[in-house]
């Protein structure tokens, strides 16, 4: 099994955090006035749930469709929600200053020196990435 790309799957994940964490930011601290630790905390819990409903619904996020990528189940086929709001809940660990920063250099590295490419958080949620043309295949056999 070809496992993508360690870069591409750092940009996708790079677009996901862009994508929300600017808009949270800007409104809970420009509109709403909120601290900034309290923004912070927004901005972790909705960035579980937006890989949760959008790797649930679409079968990735909006990295992953400009990386042409989705998130599977081991097997191939599609994740059941348990599972991906696990994975989305521990990649959400990353984000906690030294601890979470520690558990992502390893999810790097695993990805790095691992046959399949499987993270961390992969592993926890049961999932594999896959290019979208090869999860198309695999849904077809």
């Amino acid at each position: 099994m070809r496992k993508p790309g360690c870069v591409l799957r750092i940009l996708c994940g790079l677009v996901d955090f862009l994508l929300i964490m600017i808009p949270i930011q800007f409104i809970m601290m420009g509109v709403f006035s909120v601290s900034l630790s309290q923004a912070d905390l927004l901005f972790k819990l909705l960035f579980a749930v937006y890989g949760a409903l959008l790797t649930e619904y679409m079968g990735m996020t909006a990295g992953k469709y400009f990386g042409k990528l989705r998130v599977a189940d081991n097997r191939g086929g599609k994740a059941p929600i348990l599972y991906v709001g696990l994975r989305e809940l521990t990649k959400s660990l990353y984000l906690i200053p030294w601890l979470g920063w520690g558990l992502a250099l390893v999810s790097l590295v695993m990805m790095a020196v691992r046959r399949d490419g499987r993270t961390l958080h992969d592993l926890v949620g049961n999932t594999r990435v896959m290019t979208a043309r090869r999860f198309e295949q695999e849904e077809r056999e």
